[in-house]
């Protein structure tokens, strides 16, 4: 992965770059996404149909129930055979013209095409993630492509890619929102931009309830960014603002507030999984510190579930596979520590486009990451233990991680650092493929079984 020839001027703060380079016309840039093709069709087979994260009970029967009724679910599990009302419509709509055209081949024909939609969803979220990387990484052609292979090669992407799930879905939507916010329009003041924009995020919001918060926080980002130091005394700011706003409530308005009016809630959650007794309030249960265990396992275990689930690793992996990733991670936050102390005193830190891209990545994360720990102490105790949530922002994880590390591998002047720790995330999608198929596959199981007797 050899750096990016220099044919022009450079932002101050930047890498080195060039007017020449495209992204997406670079071999090794497709390279890396044809793997990630594969990988996620390996898995959406090695997975049995029905297996994946509420695949059988939500996702599926959702897609089912639209066809057969053309009317969206209600809040009663024997009719429509799960809490489908949980979820906004959008990705599901997307499904249903596949679902009747291959309903006559039989359920598991028809569940086995709509999981090949995953793949392509995702593909599409990468596709949209490429310039977001390339600007991330300062026009850096090594470290982008190092990015870009850790992100698309990330373990638990390819749950999301290989099952019938919403997250592809809003892994594409909250991906459209990144690129147009952090790179196509991130210098675009006009009020027609700010209402596309809150359209696009009212789209996300009709794919999954989580990428609300997180469409905020980035939105917002973008907006202050614009306006400067002293945005709140603009008042095309709060013009724009309320722009967003209107552009957000029109596309998908209409679906919160028919919740609040049916369930008393913009989203309904069923009771009695949270970690906290019901009879306890938030704030009281800080006093009396039941908060602190759970936050505990909350920040372990998004940790651990990240990667991939806390159960798709082999038991006897987990002090080899584990200590490995924390190696990583202590690797990488040494790696920004000398970034940091090496552009001491340097203004500005970051370039010019480098900085928004970067920046904005790290914040739609950021926002998912505390809601998700949030929803884990206080609403939904197994939320703890889906790290695939978070995966809607991955840039904004990989891009710390990435960059961390290519400022200690960029030191000794080879690829081969690159390659190895690249190299490692398709190594642990084998390693979870073995588990699926010998400790979670049934088939393989019952066949085991039947060989002792």
């Amino acid at each position: 992965m050899s750096e990016a020839p220099h044919n022009g001027p450079v932002c101050p703060g930047t890498l080195r770059e060039t007017s020449v380079y495209r992204p997406l016309r670079d071999p090794a840039v497709w390279l890396i996404l044809l793997v990630y093709l594969l990988i996620a069709v390996v898995y959406s087979y090695v997975m049995l149909l029905g297996q994946g994260p509420d695949e059988s009970n939500r996702h599926f029967p959702y897609v089912r129930w639209l066809a057969h009724t053309w009317a969206l679910p209600v809040e009663d599990p024997e009719i429509t055979g799960g809490n489908l009302e949980l979820h906004p419509p959008l990705y599901y709509l997307l499904l249903t013209p596949v679902y009747l055209l291959t309903e006559h081949l039989g359920e598991a024909s028809a569940m086995r095409a709509l999981r090949w939609t995953s793949p392509f969803m995702v593909l599409g979220g990468l596709l949209l993630w490429v310039p977001v990387l390339w600007h991330a990484c300062g026009r850096n052609r090594r470290s982008f492509l190092f990015v870009l292979a850790l992100t698309a090669w990330w373990p638990n992407l390819f749950v999301d890619a290989g099952a019938i799930t919403n997250d592809a879905g809003a892994i594409l939507a909250s991906a459209a929102l990144l690129y147009m916010a952090s790179v196509h329009w991130w210098r675009n003041r006009s009020l027609q931009t700010a209402l596309l924009l809150g359209a696009l995020a009212g789209l996300g919001a009709l794919m999954k309830a989580s990428t609300i918060a997180t469409s905020v926080g980035v939105l917002g980002v973008w907006l202050a960014w614009q306006h400067g130091r002293r945005f709140f005394r603009d008042p095309d700011f709060w013009v724009r603002g309320l722009a967003i706003v209107g552009g957000f409530l029109v596309v998908c308005g209409w679906w919160y507030v028919r919740n609040y009016e049916l369930y008393g809630a913009f989203t309904p959650f069923p009771r009695g999984y949270r970690g906290i007794p019901e009879d306890i309030s938030n704030w009281q249960a800080v006093q009396y510190g039941l908060v602190w265990p759970l936050l505990w396992r909350a920040l372990h275990g998004l940790w651990a579930s990240v990667f991939a689930g806390v159960v798709w690793f082999p038991p006897q992996s987990h002090v080899i596979v584990y200590n490995l990733l924390r190696l990583l991670c202590v690797l990488a936050i040494v790696g920004l520590a000398l970034a940091v102390q090496r552009r001491w005193g340097k203004w500005p830190w970051l370039g010019f486009e480098q900085a928004p891209a970067l920046l904005i990545s790290c914040v739609g994360f950021g926002v998912l990451w505390l809601s998700a720990i949030w929803m884990s102490v206080f609403v939904h105790m197994g939320v703890y233990q889906g790290g695939r949530y978070l995966l809607l922002y991955l840039p904004g994880l990989v891009l710390p991680l990435g960059l961390g590390l290519h400022e200690l591998y960029r030191r000794t002047r080879m690829a081969l650092p690159y390659v190895l720790t690249a190299m490692c995330m398709p190594l642990l999608s084998i390693l979870v493929w073995y588990h699926l198929w010998t400790y979670w596959n049934p088939k393989v199981q019952e066949m085991i079984e039947r060989s002792t007797q």
